[in-house]
């Protein structure tokens, strides 16, 4: 999993927070679909471009069925970032998310309650939880900026990686 100044960490399991946002930022750039001005600007301050290079770069993904069943609730849910979506809007990201998700090369991953630390469970849920549990399984980072994951990912001494740390590689490795 070591990484030199020209090559990114490989093979990270990515969390909902992050791929949702790469997800609609995208959508946005490559439908011109309009977005809620709030989501916009949470865009905006966000480095998408390195974020983009880096999954590129690191491909495949990994992640595991909880973050899939969590972005389709996504479009559903009206949050302070996100009024809730049209159905010919999210019928129009469902769609494109899947041609997205098939490029980057996400390979998703079921991980049973069974194997999820009872403790992660208890204290994160069950996305989070199963997040750490797959870490372990492949010896891999995790991709998030959810700040209770990235606590305990430190905690079990799993590699972690936000939006600060991408954007870190993508200026070392350009």
């Amino acid at each position: 999993m070591s990484s030199t100044s020209s090559s990114p960490p490989l093979s990270p399991i990515v969390d909902t927070n992050i791929l949702f946002d790469f997800l609609v930022w995208r959508f946005h750039t490559e439908t011109h679909t309009d977005i809620h001005e709030s989501l916009r600007d949470h865009l905006a301050s966000k480095p998408m471009e390195a974020l983009k290079w880096y999954l590129n770069a690191a491909m495949p993904i990994q992640t595991v069925f909880h973050v899939i069943a969590e972005l389709h609730g996504l479009t559903k849910k009206k949050t302070q970032k996100k009024p809730e979506w049209t159905s010919s809007t999210r019928e129009s990201f469902r769609r494109f998310v899947t041609e997205e998700l098939t490029q980057i090369q996400l390979e998703e991953h079921p991980v049973k309650i069974g194997e999820m630390n009872p403790g992660d469970l208890a204290k994160l849920g069950p996305t989070d939880a199963s997040i750490l549990a797959l870490a372990a399984r492949l010896d891999t980072l995790v991709l998030t900026e959810d700040r209770p994951l990235k606590e305990r990912c430190t905690e079990r001494q799993v590699p972690v990686l936000d939006y600060v740390r991408v954007l870190e590689i993508w200026k070392q490795c350009r």
